[in-house]
């Protein structure tokens, strides 16, 4: 006869509303971030096909660093 092991059910189901609520977090600090870039006036992000490639001006990078700064201080 098939049995259900009652105290594993429980600690699966724990680990699994653990690893949710994580992605739960994470996704929420993204929106943040996105949320920011927005209020920072930015439509949209250039990202370089060669992931080494400089940014065509520094500026860009220590402004996009500001807005970063200023969600995550809210």
């Amino acid at each position: 006869m098939p049995t259900v092991n009652i105290e594993e059910n429980i600690n699966q189901m724990r680990a699994k509303i653990e690893q949710m609520t994580q992605e739960i977090y994470r996704l929420q600090g993204m929106l943040q971030t996105f949320e920011g870039f927005k209020k920072g006036g930015l439509k949209t992000i250039d990202i370089p096909s060669d992931p080494n490639q400089e940014p065509d001006a520094d500026i860009k990078r220590d402004e996009l660093v500001d807005i970063i700064e200023e969600v995550t201080q809210e």
